[in-house]
């Protein structure tokens, strides 16, 4: 991907105010038409780029994008406390289809260590199963819950060796 390209994907998918065709393509000094080119090229990334916008805008508004977009790429995708990565919970999801009636349980959710501070410091943010997110609530710290992760990792290897 050329750095033209990666201007392109900020100004069109991550930039705060997006940015239509015409004011990239001043910007940019391209035509319209090569600009169309890219977006379906750069499809995959693009996608990736604006998932990441969509959780930050969503959770973790308050701090800067590229903060947490840092974070979020170079985080170990696993929770925190339990250590279930999103390929454990799809395996779980396949073995057990009723773990949850909601729709959330599927990917990694955001929580914060201490949760009397704020989304706006990546120090305080780790990913987190819906599970041990669901029971730690509001109410435990970082510290309380991890006690709490391992007892709930002992269950899923249970459950993952076939046994309850």
């Amino acid at each position: 991907m050329t750095e033209k390209q990666k201007e392109f994907l900020r100004l069109a998918v991550e930039n705060e105010k997006l940015l239509k065709y015409e004011e990239i393509s001043k910007i940019l000094n391209e035509p319209r038409e090569v600009l169309s080119t890219w977006w379906d090229a750069l499809k995959e990334e693009r996608e990736k780029l604006a998932h990441i916008r969509s959780v930050w805008l969503l959770k973790c508004h308050e701090l800067d994008y590229e903060s947490f977009k840092k974070w979020y790429l170079e985080t170990e995708m696993k929770c925190h406390y339990c250590g279930l990565t999103e390929n454990d919970m799809m395996l779980l999801w396949q073995k057990y289809p009723r773990l949850t009636k909601r729709t959330r349980g599927r990917k990694l959710e955001i929580d914060r260590k201490q949760p009397d501070l704020p989304y706006s410091c990546t120090d305080n943010l780790v990913y987190c199963c819906y599970w041990c997110n669901n029971a730690k609530t509001d109410t435990f710290s970082e510290e309380e819950f991890l006690k709490v992760g391992k007892v709930i990792r002992e269950i899923w290897k249970k459950r993952f060796d076939g046994t309850r």
